[in-house]
């Protein structure tokens, strides 16, 4: 593809794609390279900026416009100033989060995490403003008259989307916008920059670091109702192609949509985007660690399972959800700000799937080792940071003990990244990349313009969707479900995805994205079908019962162009009390069958499903009692 595209490249002259030049500058050299801007990114090159390092940002949309960070609702630190309880808090995430939390990063955030509240808050971001209900633009409570509009504009000094530039150019770092890098350069073991092209024009795009900082976010198969558009798994990607773990795919997030608009982004999620963060926090004690896991795996994890297969009712005005308040401190000293998630009246999402493929915060992506601190990874030169990326399992299997937690933990965790990576460039020397090397990337990069028969991206995008939304495929998994699941996806990444052709720029930021996406769709049947047990997101219909033979992590690796699966084990005092019956060691709540399986009575006090699988799904395995 040449460095600008005309109109008449185009097979169709009813839309003419219009033709963009090249940005003056295509080549950079830089101390640290962070590639993203969202929480991580934003925080990892002030960090790196602040140890002395000569700093570049390169983002695939706009900062503060591209990835989830801005869409963040509400906002967790832990701060002893207010009689935080760590030895509490270290119980309910044990507990909560099924066993699986990484105690180690946990302890970690709450060293940094006061800090990084007083950060933010001095950059602009945390800011409280009048809600929707609150400033007269919402009328009557009816969320279909919001005025949504005019809150905007009345507010627009708060728009939490130009925090992002303001904040790069307070600390003088530099950025590059629209550009997609579809590759990093890896020499003697050692990462030295990356590639990849602006995406208006299709120009190469070529950067030289000391050392590199991946924040790039998650991803979804297609984003129906959540605003995932700009997420695509590339950091999943860029990790597996060059050899690092990758870790945490069996484990779904719990986003819901409307089902009778299931693709309105809107009409789910518009006022987490327009209203303040809301300051949370404190809000754990001993005697509310079972309370507070169980009324979330209530409103979580049950109703996706139960929606998924008992269907949902039809839509009536009760189902607007009314203004309700979560994780506020129970300190009770009146200087202390958090108040807790209140949010104005919404239409409450019924059933899943308002972003197919999206993981569970905090727990999947490149895998570090169980010692890492800092998000540093198994190559030279690059570390990893934030949601989607850096696969710190500090959530676990479940989010249940977590409000408000990723935006400050993905801050904290970019800071450490940042602030590593620029302390690491004194004594390194600028190698010069292989030419020859640049020249095979480059020729991998734009290989879908070279193609003159081949399948429109667009559509493969939809029939991805199309084989990953099934409930039985995310949802209630099962051996059948899966095994037959990954057979249409090795067919897809055989004979699709080396087919996708590119007709414009814009096409070959998708041809790209739809390789990463394959990918992470063959990673997530594989890791299910790994984990033959139930745990947290992670719900087999055949094996409807948690296994402590599973308490560990999966990371996925390449080997010989194959993926295998390797087991980390816990360390011993993150797994809870082992020696306890099943039926006191698992009481947040029950899965569909669960009761059945492991021949336990049904305990009132235990949040279960109605729904019983035991008909439909034969379970092989049972763990005693």
């Amino acid at each position: 593809m040449n460095s600008s595209y005309k109109p008449e490249d185009s097979l169709s002259q009813e839309l003419p794609i219009p033709e963009v030049m090249p940005p003056e500058k295509t080549e950079y050299t830089c101390d640290v390279l962070v590639i993203g801007c969202g929480w991580a990114g934003l925080n990892a090159a002030v960090a790196a900026k602040e140890a002395g390092a000569d700093v570049l940002v390169v983002d695939k949309g706009i900062p503060g416009y591209s990835g989830l960070s801005s869409f963040s609702s509400s906002h967790q630190w832990f701060d002893s100033r207010f009689g935080d309880d760590l030895d509490a808090c270290l119980r309910e995430m044990t507990m909560a989060n099924e066993y699986l939390a990484n105690l180690g990063w946990y302890k970690e955030w709450t060293k940094y995490s006061e800090m990084i509240y007083e950060r933010l808050t001095s950059w602009g971001f945390l800011t409280q403003y009048p809600t929707g209900a609150d400033s007269g633009h919402y009328v009557d409570g009816d969320w279909r008259h919001d005025d949504l509009r005019g809150y905007r504009e009345e507010m627009m000094a708060y728009d939490r989307r130009t925090k992002w530039v303001e904040t790069l150019d307070r600390y003088k770092i530099p950025y590059v916008t629209r550009t997609m890098i579809c590759d990093l350069i890896e020499q003697d073991d050692r990462i030295i920059g990356a590639v990849g092209f602006h995406v208006p024009s299709a120009a190469m795009m070529t950067f030289h670091a000391k050392a590199t900082v991946l924040c790039m976010g998650g991803g979804s198969f297609k984003p129906s109702g959540f605003p995932t558009g700009c997420d695509s798994f590339d950091s999943d990607w860029l990790g597996y192609r060059h050899g690092l773990p990758i870790v945490g795919k069996e484990f779904d997030d719990f986003h819901f949509c409307t089902s009778f608009a299931p693709g309105n982004v809107l009409s789910c999620n518009s006022w987490t985007y327009l209203e303040n963060i809301w300051l949370c926090g404190g809000d754990i004690t001993n005697e509310r660690l079972l309370p507070r896991a169980q009324a979330e795996a209530k409103n979580l994890i049950l109703p996706r399972i139960e929606s998924a297969t008992r269907g949902v009712g039809a839509y009536t005005r009760t189902d607007v959800q009314p203004a309700s308040g979560r994780g506020s401190s129970v300190s009770k000293d009146p200087s202390d700000p958090r108040r807790g998630k209140w949010t104005s009246d919404l239409p409450k999402g019924n059933i899943y799937g308002a972003a197919v493929g999206m993981q569970l915060h905090l727990g999947s992506g490149i895998w570090c080792g169980i010692d890492d601190l800092e998000g540093k990874t198994g190559l030279g030169g690059l570390w990893v940071a934030g949601d989607g990326c850096n696969g710190s399992c500090v959530s676990g299997g479940s989010y249940l003990a977590a409000t408000g937690f990723t935006s400050n933990f993905c801050s904290v965790q970019g800071y450490l990244a940042g602030k590593a990576a620029g302390a690491s460039v004194s004594d390194v020397s600028l190698p010069t990349a292989n030419d020859r090397l640049l020249e095979e990337i480059k020729d991998e990069i734009y290989a879908p313009t070279k193609l003159q028969y081949g399948f429109d991206p667009n559509l493969a995008r939809d029939q991805l969707q199309a084989i990953m939304a099934p409930y039985w495929v995310t949802i209630v998994k099962t051996e059948r479900s899966l095994t037959s699941t990954l057979s249409l996806i090795e067919q897809f990444r055989d004979e699709i995805v080396p087919k996708l052709i590119a007709r414009s720029p814009h096409d070959l930021r998708l041809c790209h994205e739809m390789k990463h996406k394959v990918l992470c769709a063959e990673m997530k049947l594989r890791a299910s079908l790994e984990r033959k047990e139930s745990r947290g997101y992670h719900y087999r219909a055949d094996y409807p019962f948690r296994n402590d033979e599973y308490l560990c992590y999966l990371t996925i690796v390449r080997k010989d162009n194959k993926m295998q699966f390797q087991r980390v084990e816990l360390k011993d005092e993150w797994k809870g009390d082992t020696t306890l019956p099943y039926s006191k060691r698992y009481r947040t709540f029950r899965f569909p069958g669960e009761n059945e399986a492991m021949h336990l009575e049904n305990d009132p006090s235990i949040p279960s499903s109605g729904w019983n699988p035991s008909e439909a799904f034969h379970t092989e395995e049972t763990v005693k009692q």
